[in-house]
C-alpha cells in the first residue's frame, strides 16, 4: 500500500513550467525526444522562442566557420544542454541580435561602396545597377534595422525578472 502511494505521488509531481525545463541535447536523439516531449506538454506557439533560439545559435556557429550542417547542430547541442529553456531562449535571441548587427555592418559597407560609386559616376551618368542595388541595399538595411529593434525589445523582455 505504501508503495502505490508513493508511486502516485512521483506521478503527481509537478513538472517545470517551459522557462525552467532543463534542456536534455547530450546527443541528437536526446534532443529530438526532448523536444518530442516539450511538444507534447506545450503548445506549439509557446515553443517558437525556443525553436528559433536553438536556429540562431546554429547560424552563430556558422558564422564560427563550422562549415557543415551537423557541426552546428552538435555546437547548438553543446551550448544548449544541461541549460534551462530560457537561458537557451536568451543566448539565441542574443546570437540573433549580433548576427544582424554583423548583416548591418557588411550590408552598410556594400551602400557606401556604391554611394561612392555614384558620386564618382553622377556627372556621366550614374549605371541603373548601381542605383537598383542603392535601392535594394538600403530596403534590407532598413528591414535588418527594424527586426534588430525587435529583437532587442524582446532580449530586454527577457532580461526582466520573471514574476
Amino acid at each position: 500500500m505504501v508503495v502505490v502511494y508513493l508511486v502516485s505521488l512521483v506521478g503527481c509531481a509537478k513538472q517545470p513550467d517551459l522557462p525552467e525545463t532543463i534542456v536534455n541535447a547530450a546527443t541528437k536523439e536526446d534532443f529530438a525526444r526532448f523536444r518530442a516531449e516539450l511538444g507534447a506538454r506545450f503548445a506549439a506557439e509557446r515553443l517558437k522562442e525556443f525553436d528559433t533560439a536553438t536556429q540562431e545559435l546554429q547560424l552563430d556557429a556558422m558564422n564560427r566557420d563550422m562549415a557543415t550542417a551537423e557541426a552546428r547542430e552538435l555546437d547548438m547541442l553543446g551550448v544548449a544542454n544541461g541549460k534551462p529553456v530560457q537561458a537557451v531562449v536568451l543566448l539565441g535571441w542574443q546570437a540573433r541580435k549580433a548576427r544582424f548587427l554583423r548583416e548591418i555592418a557588411e550590408l552598410d559597407r556594400m551602400l557606401q561602396h556604391d554611394l561612392e560609386l555614384q558620386a564618382r559616376t553622377a556627372a556621366t551618368g550614374t549605371p541603373p545597377a548601381v542605383t537598383q542595388r542603392i535601392g535594394s541595399e538600403r530596403e534590407v538595411l532598413a528591414q535588418l534595422h527594424r527586426k534588430l529593434a525587435e529583437t532587442e525589445i524582446r532580449l530586454a523582455e527577457l532580461a526582466r525578472p520573471g514574476p
